[in-house]
Protein backbone atom coordinates (compact mmCIF):
# COMPACT_ATOMS: atom_id res chain seq x y z
CA UNK A 1 0.00 0.00 0.00
CA UNK A 2 0.99 3.57 -0.85
CA UNK A 3 -0.39 6.35 1.29
CA UNK A 4 -0.51 9.69 -0.50
CA UNK A 5 0.95 12.51 0.97
CA UNK A 6 -1.43 14.32 3.22
CA UNK A 7 -2.96 17.76 2.64
CA UNK A 8 -1.28 20.73 4.60
CA UNK A 9 -0.68 24.53 3.83
CA UNK A 10 2.19 23.65 1.45
CA UNK A 11 0.68 21.21 -0.63
CA UNK A 12 0.77 21.93 -4.66
CA UNK A 13 -2.38 21.82 -5.94
CA UNK A 14 -3.10 20.62 -9.78
CA UNK A 15 -6.45 20.64 -11.31
CA UNK A 16 -6.35 18.89 -14.79
CA UNK A 17 -8.90 17.98 -17.33
CA UNK A 18 -9.43 14.09 -17.90
CA UNK A 19 -12.44 14.02 -19.76
CA UNK A 20 -15.53 16.36 -20.15
CA UNK A 21 -14.93 19.96 -20.36
CA UNK A 22 -17.06 21.58 -17.17
CA UNK A 23 -20.62 22.68 -18.28
CA UNK A 24 -21.59 26.46 -18.12
CA UNK A 25 -24.11 25.44 -15.14
CA UNK A 26 -20.94 24.31 -13.10
CA UNK A 27 -17.92 26.56 -13.99
CA UNK A 28 -19.01 28.59 -11.28
CA UNK A 29 -18.73 26.38 -8.98
CA UNK A 30 -15.31 25.55 -9.77
CA UNK A 31 -13.89 28.99 -10.07
CA UNK A 32 -14.88 29.12 -6.73
CA UNK A 33 -13.04 26.09 -6.09
CA UNK A 34 -10.32 27.43 -7.44
CA UNK A 35 -10.67 30.95 -5.48
CA UNK A 36 -11.03 29.24 -2.30
CA UNK A 37 -7.91 26.68 -2.58
CA UNK A 38 -6.05 30.09 -3.61
CA UNK A 39 -6.46 32.25 -0.52
CA UNK A 40 -4.73 29.24 1.78
CA UNK A 41 -2.02 28.38 -0.71
CA UNK A 42 0.46 29.29 -2.61
CA UNK A 43 0.86 26.52 -5.72
CA UNK A 44 -2.95 26.26 -7.23
CA UNK A 45 -2.57 25.32 -10.91
CA UNK A 46 -5.23 24.84 -13.37
CA UNK A 47 -3.71 22.59 -16.42
CA UNK A 48 -5.83 24.37 -19.10
CA UNK A 49 -6.37 22.66 -22.22
CA UNK A 50 -6.39 24.09 -25.96
CA UNK A 51 -9.41 22.83 -28.26
CA UNK A 52 -9.37 21.91 -31.72
CA UNK A 53 -11.74 22.73 -34.19
CA UNK A 54 -12.81 18.54 -34.90
CA UNK A 55 -12.97 18.08 -31.10
CA UNK A 56 -16.30 16.87 -29.63
CA UNK A 57 -18.29 19.06 -27.79
CA UNK A 58 -18.24 16.19 -25.11
CA UNK A 59 -14.71 16.16 -24.67
CA UNK A 60 -12.57 18.74 -23.08
CA UNK A 61 -9.71 18.81 -25.74
CA UNK A 62 -8.11 16.42 -27.86
CA UNK A 63 -6.77 12.76 -26.61
CA UNK A 64 -3.13 14.18 -27.15
CA UNK A 65 -3.22 17.46 -25.25
CA UNK A 66 -5.06 15.87 -22.17
CA UNK A 67 -2.43 13.41 -21.98
CA UNK A 68 0.18 15.93 -22.68
CA UNK A 69 -0.89 18.29 -19.92
CA UNK A 70 -1.84 15.28 -17.77
CA UNK A 71 1.98 14.12 -18.04
CA UNK A 72 2.96 17.70 -17.09
CA UNK A 73 0.64 17.83 -13.84
CA UNK A 74 1.67 14.63 -12.27
CA UNK A 75 5.68 15.92 -12.32
CA UNK A 76 5.11 17.92 -9.10
CA UNK A 77 2.47 17.36 -7.11
CA UNK A 78 0.71 16.72 -3.84
CA UNK A 79 -3.14 16.90 -4.87
CA UNK A 80 -3.92 16.18 -8.00
CA UNK A 81 -7.70 16.79 -8.81
CA UNK A 82 -9.39 15.81 -12.02
CA UNK A 83 -11.93 18.85 -12.86
CA UNK A 84 -14.52 17.30 -14.27
CA UNK A 85 -16.45 13.46 -15.13
CA UNK A 86 -18.31 12.81 -18.62
CA UNK A 87 -16.04 10.36 -21.07
CA UNK A 88 -12.36 10.41 -21.91
CA UNK A 89 -10.50 9.37 -18.69
CA UNK A 90 -9.83 5.99 -20.38
CA UNK A 91 -8.29 7.69 -23.41
CA UNK A 92 -5.10 8.87 -21.71
CA UNK A 93 -4.79 6.78 -19.07
CA UNK A 94 -4.05 3.61 -21.28
CA UNK A 95 -1.28 5.75 -22.74
CA UNK A 96 0.60 6.23 -19.26
CA UNK A 97 3.71 4.48 -19.09
CA UNK A 98 6.79 3.11 -16.04
CA UNK A 99 7.81 6.98 -16.50
CA UNK A 100 4.63 8.33 -15.79
CA UNK A 101 3.73 5.51 -13.32
CA UNK A 102 7.08 6.53 -11.61
CA UNK A 103 6.26 10.06 -10.65
CA UNK A 104 3.20 8.50 -9.01
CA UNK A 105 5.19 6.76 -6.68
CA UNK A 106 7.69 9.73 -6.36
CA UNK A 107 5.10 12.37 -5.70
CA UNK A 108 2.19 10.23 -3.96
CA UNK A 109 -0.51 12.28 -4.60
CA UNK A 110 -4.10 12.80 -3.57
CA UNK A 111 -6.11 11.88 -6.05
CA UNK A 112 -9.76 11.85 -5.91
CA UNK A 113 -12.86 11.99 -8.27
CA UNK A 114 -15.96 10.09 -9.03
CA UNK A 115 -18.06 9.07 -12.48
CA UNK A 116 -15.46 8.61 -15.35
CA UNK A 117 -12.47 9.57 -12.81
CA UNK A 118 -13.42 5.36 -11.49
CA UNK A 119 -10.77 4.60 -14.39
CA UNK A 120 -7.77 6.38 -12.70
CA UNK A 121 -8.54 5.86 -9.06
CA UNK A 122 -8.90 2.07 -9.71
CA UNK A 123 -5.78 2.26 -12.00
CA UNK A 124 -3.92 3.57 -9.50
CA UNK A 125 -4.74 1.28 -6.66
CA UNK A 126 -4.27 -1.77 -9.35
CA UNK A 127 -1.48 -0.80 -10.22
CA UNK A 128 0.40 0.91 -7.91
CA UNK A 129 -1.56 0.12 -4.57
CA UNK A 130 -1.73 3.66 -4.46
CA UNK A 131 -4.66 4.66 -1.81
CA UNK A 132 -7.09 7.14 -3.61
CA UNK A 133 -10.70 8.77 -3.12
CA UNK A 134 -13.98 8.27 -4.84
CA UNK A 135 -15.95 11.02 -3.50
CA UNK A 136 -16.50 13.97 -5.83
CA UNK A 137 -14.82 15.52 -9.17
CA UNK A 138 -12.79 19.04 -8.30
CA UNK A 139 -15.82 20.72 -10.13
CA UNK A 140 -18.45 19.54 -7.33
CA UNK A 141 -16.36 19.65 -4.05
CA UNK A 142 -17.83 23.05 -2.46
CA UNK A 143 -21.54 21.81 -3.17
CA UNK A 144 -21.37 18.57 -0.96
CA UNK A 145 -22.59 18.76 2.42
CA UNK A 146 -19.84 16.82 3.78
CA UNK A 147 -16.53 18.36 1.92
CA UNK A 148 -15.49 19.31 5.69
CA UNK A 149 -15.17 15.57 6.23
CA UNK A 150 -13.39 15.30 2.60
CA UNK A 151 -10.60 18.26 3.29
CA UNK A 152 -10.23 16.26 7.33
CA UNK A 153 -9.75 12.53 5.92
CA UNK A 154 -7.17 13.82 3.51
CA UNK A 155 -5.25 16.25 6.17
CA UNK A 156 -5.36 12.87 8.24
CA UNK A 157 -7.29 14.57 10.80
CA UNK A 158 -9.79 11.73 10.55
CA UNK A 159 -8.15 8.61 10.38
CA UNK A 160 -11.52 6.12 10.81
CA UNK A 161 -15.59 6.74 9.69
CA UNK A 162 -18.64 5.27 9.20
CA UNK A 163 -21.67 5.45 7.36
CA UNK A 164 -24.97 3.61 8.75
CA UNK A 165 -28.24 5.30 7.19
CA UNK A 166 -32.20 3.97 7.34
CA UNK A 167 -32.53 3.18 3.62
CA UNK A 168 -29.52 0.64 4.07
CA UNK A 169 -30.52 -2.91 3.70
CA UNK A 170 -29.23 -6.20 2.59
CA UNK A 171 -30.69 -7.68 -0.53
CA UNK A 172 -28.85 -11.17 -0.08
CA UNK A 173 -29.03 -12.90 1.76
CA UNK A 174 -31.78 -10.64 2.84
CA UNK A 175 -31.15 -10.87 6.57
CA UNK A 176 -27.35 -10.05 6.66
CA UNK A 177 -24.49 -11.78 7.50
CA UNK A 178 -24.18 -13.05 11.14
CA UNK A 179 -20.29 -11.57 11.34
CA UNK A 180 -18.87 -8.43 10.45
CA UNK A 181 -17.20 -8.73 6.40
CA UNK A 182 -13.57 -7.30 6.41
CA UNK A 183 -11.98 -6.60 3.51
CA UNK A 184 -10.37 -3.64 0.69
CA UNK A 185 -12.68 -0.94 -0.97
CA UNK A 186 -12.37 -1.20 -4.95
CA UNK A 187 -14.82 -0.10 -7.85
CA UNK A 188 -17.30 3.57 -8.20
CA UNK A 189 -18.93 3.58 -11.89
CA UNK A 190 -19.93 0.11 -12.44
CA UNK A 191 -19.71 0.23 -16.37
CA UNK A 192 -16.31 2.26 -16.04
CA UNK A 193 -15.26 -0.29 -13.93
CA UNK A 194 -15.68 -2.78 -16.71
CA UNK A 195 -14.21 -0.75 -19.44
CA UNK A 196 -10.57 -0.03 -17.22
CA UNK A 197 -10.50 -3.74 -16.68
CA UNK A 198 -10.49 -4.49 -20.39
CA UNK A 199 -8.83 -1.94 -21.87
CA UNK A 200 -5.69 -2.07 -19.78
CA UNK A 201 -5.84 -5.92 -19.16
CA UNK A 202 -6.06 -5.36 -15.72
CA UNK A 203 -5.85 -8.57 -13.62
CA UNK A 204 -5.34 -8.99 -9.95
CA UNK A 205 -3.72 -12.11 -8.19
CA UNK A 206 -6.92 -12.81 -6.63
CA UNK A 207 -10.36 -10.80 -6.07
CA UNK A 208 -11.11 -12.51 -2.48
CA UNK A 209 -9.86 -9.62 -0.76
CA UNK A 210 -11.83 -7.32 -2.07
CA UNK A 211 -15.14 -5.65 -1.09
CA UNK A 212 -16.82 -4.07 -4.89
CA UNK A 213 -18.62 -0.72 -4.69
CA UNK A 214 -20.57 -0.12 -7.80
CA UNK A 215 -23.15 2.42 -8.93
CA UNK A 216 -23.90 3.79 -12.12
CA UNK A 217 -25.89 6.44 -14.16
CA UNK A 218 -27.72 6.02 -17.97
CA UNK A 219 -27.38 2.50 -17.51
CA UNK A 220 -30.04 0.31 -19.35
CA UNK A 221 -31.04 -3.13 -18.22
CA UNK A 222 -29.47 -4.91 -21.49
CA UNK A 223 -26.43 -2.89 -20.95
CA UNK A 224 -26.25 -3.99 -16.70
CA UNK A 225 -26.66 -7.69 -18.52
CA UNK A 226 -23.56 -7.15 -20.66
CA UNK A 227 -21.70 -5.44 -17.95
CA UNK A 228 -22.60 -8.11 -15.32
CA UNK A 229 -21.78 -10.90 -17.39
CA UNK A 230 -18.10 -9.17 -18.29
CA UNK A 231 -17.61 -9.03 -14.77
CA UNK A 232 -18.78 -12.51 -13.75
CA UNK A 233 -16.94 -13.80 -16.82
CA UNK A 234 -13.51 -12.90 -14.56
CA UNK A 235 -14.80 -14.42 -11.34
CA UNK A 236 -15.98 -11.46 -10.09
CA UNK A 237 -18.56 -12.06 -8.19
CA UNK A 238 -17.86 -15.78 -7.31
CA UNK A 239 -14.70 -14.72 -5.18
CA UNK A 240 -15.41 -11.09 -3.91
CA UNK A 241 -15.82 -10.81 -0.05
CA UNK A 242 -18.82 -8.56 -0.54
CA UNK A 243 -20.80 -6.37 -2.74
CA UNK A 244 -21.86 -2.77 -1.93
CA UNK A 245 -24.54 -0.90 -4.25
CA UNK A 246 -24.60 2.10 -4.62
CA UNK A 247 -27.47 4.34 -7.19
CA UNK A 248 -28.92 2.53 -10.35
CA UNK A 249 -31.51 3.79 -12.48
CA UNK A 250 -33.34 1.73 -11.19
CA UNK A 251 -37.13 3.13 -12.60
CA UNK A 252 -35.23 3.19 -15.87
CA UNK A 253 -35.13 -0.86 -15.02
CA UNK A 254 -37.93 -0.98 -14.07
CA UNK A 255 -39.45 0.59 -17.71
CA UNK A 256 -37.38 -1.91 -19.66
CA UNK A 257 -38.53 -4.73 -17.69
CA UNK A 258 -42.33 -3.77 -18.74
CA UNK A 259 -41.39 -3.31 -22.47
CA UNK A 260 -39.95 -6.34 -23.01
CA UNK A 261 -42.75 -8.22 -20.73
CA UNK A 262 -45.37 -6.64 -23.28
CA UNK A 263 -43.36 -8.32 -26.04
CA UNK A 264 -42.07 -11.51 -24.60
CA UNK A 265 -45.11 -12.22 -22.46
CA UNK A 266 -45.56 -11.30 -18.72
CA UNK A 267 -42.81 -12.17 -15.99
CA UNK A 268 -43.40 -12.01 -12.49
CA UNK A 269 -41.85 -8.53 -11.35
CA UNK A 270 -38.21 -8.82 -10.18
CA UNK A 271 -37.58 -6.10 -7.19
CA UNK A 272 -33.61 -5.93 -7.62
CA UNK A 273 -32.51 -6.51 -11.45
CA UNK A 274 -28.76 -6.41 -10.05
CA UNK A 275 -29.73 -9.71 -7.59
CA UNK A 276 -31.34 -11.23 -10.49
CA UNK A 277 -29.03 -11.17 -12.97
CA UNK A 278 -26.59 -12.86 -10.65
CA UNK A 279 -28.73 -14.98 -8.85
CA UNK A 280 -26.74 -18.12 -10.48
CA UNK A 281 -23.56 -16.95 -8.43
CA UNK A 282 -25.75 -16.28 -5.33
CA UNK A 283 -26.78 -19.77 -5.80
CA UNK A 284 -23.65 -21.55 -5.86
CA UNK A 285 -22.07 -19.50 -3.31
CA UNK A 286 -24.66 -19.83 -1.03
CA UNK A 287 -24.71 -23.59 -1.90
CA UNK A 288 -21.08 -23.64 -1.04
CA UNK A 289 -21.53 -21.84 3.02
CA UNK A 290 -20.00 -18.85 1.21
CA UNK A 291 -22.84 -16.54 0.32
CA UNK A 292 -22.03 -13.45 -1.58
CA UNK A 293 -23.62 -10.63 0.31
CA UNK A 294 -25.20 -7.47 -1.25
CA UNK A 295 -25.67 -4.45 0.89
CA UNK A 296 -27.77 -1.94 -0.72
CA UNK A 297 -26.75 1.78 0.18
CA UNK A 298 -28.90 4.76 -1.05
CA UNK A 299 -25.49 7.37 -0.94
CA UNK A 300 -22.91 6.25 -3.16
CA UNK A 301 -23.13 7.59 -6.77
CA UNK A 302 -24.32 9.83 -8.86
CA UNK A 303 -27.38 12.97 -7.61
CA UNK A 304 -25.93 12.42 -4.10
CA UNK A 305 -25.61 16.05 -2.63
CA UNK A 306 -25.85 15.11 1.38
CA UNK A 307 -23.87 12.72 3.17
CA UNK A 308 -21.99 11.17 -0.09
CA UNK A 309 -20.08 8.51 0.73
CA UNK A 310 -16.12 8.71 0.76
CA UNK A 311 -14.96 6.06 -0.98
CA UNK A 312 -11.30 5.58 -0.06
CA UNK A 313 -9.19 2.73 -2.76
CA UNK A 314 -7.25 0.25 -1.18
CA UNK A 315 -8.31 0.95 2.20
CA UNK A 316 -9.59 -1.62 4.84
CA UNK A 317 -13.15 -1.88 4.83
CA UNK A 318 -16.06 -3.33 7.41
CA UNK A 319 -19.39 -4.36 6.57
CA UNK A 320 -21.52 -4.66 9.98
CA UNK A 321 -24.61 -6.94 10.44
CA UNK A 322 -26.62 -4.14 10.61
CA UNK A 323 -25.64 -2.41 7.59
CA UNK A 324 -22.84 0.10 9.46
CA UNK A 325 -20.06 0.35 6.94
CA UNK A 326 -16.70 1.63 8.39
CA UNK A 327 -13.30 2.98 6.52
CA UNK A 328 -9.75 2.34 8.88
CA UNK A 329 -6.80 4.14 7.50
CA UNK A 330 -4.55 6.02 8.23
CA UNK A 331 -5.55 7.29 4.74
CA UNK A 332 -2.77 9.89 3.94
CA UNK A 333 1.34 9.80 5.13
Amino acid sequence: MILPKKFTDESKINFVHTSSPVSKSDLKEFNKLVDFLKKTHKDVNVFDVERGNLDPRYLAASENERLRKFKRAINDVDWLAPIYGGTGCADIVRYLNDEDLGDFRKNRPIVNGFSDTTFLLNYLYLKLRLLSFHYSNACGILGHSNQKQFFDIISGKITEYSYKRSAYQWLSPNDGPAEKIEGIALGGNFSTFRDLLDICDLRPRSWEDYILFIEDIDLDLEDLHRVIIALDERGIFMHIKALVLGTMDEKGFDSTWNKLNSIFGDKKKVDHMFEYLISDVIEERTEDRDPLYILKVDNFGHGIIKDHMILPIGAKTTLYPDGKITFTGPFVD
